[in-house]
């Protein structure tokens, strides 16, 4: 990989990281929001049962913190080095060659 593919692959990962439409894909503006559309719970606890059950405790807000999926950086960098690794790799056989 030459040089300007490195620094493409940069400028590329830079613009994915700055563009909104991408950004949102990774900090999502409504979570810990319901969906008004969402069907009822089918195997919802039953309220009142005779089984002498306690009630479940409530389970709070959700999460406060917008973090991005780790998979997702982790897959980015990792094809990052691989095509570093490549390019290193066909130097060093051209070198060896000449």
């Amino acid at each position: 990989m030459s040089r300007r593919g490195i620094q493409f692959g940069v400028m590329a990962l830079a613009l994915a990281i700055a563009a909104p439409s991408i950004s949102l894909a990774y900090f999502p503006p409504q979570i810990g929001l319901t969906n008004p559309n969402t069907p009822p719970e089918p195997f919802g606890v039953p309220s009142q049962g005779g089984l002498g059950e306690p009630e479940p405790p409530d389970p709070g807000l959700g999460p406060t913190v917008q973090t991005p999926e780790p998979a997702s950086i982790v897959t980015a960098l990792t094809g990052l080095a691989m095509a570093g690794a490549f390019a290193l790799r066909r130097k060093l056989r051209a070198h060896q060659a000449a």
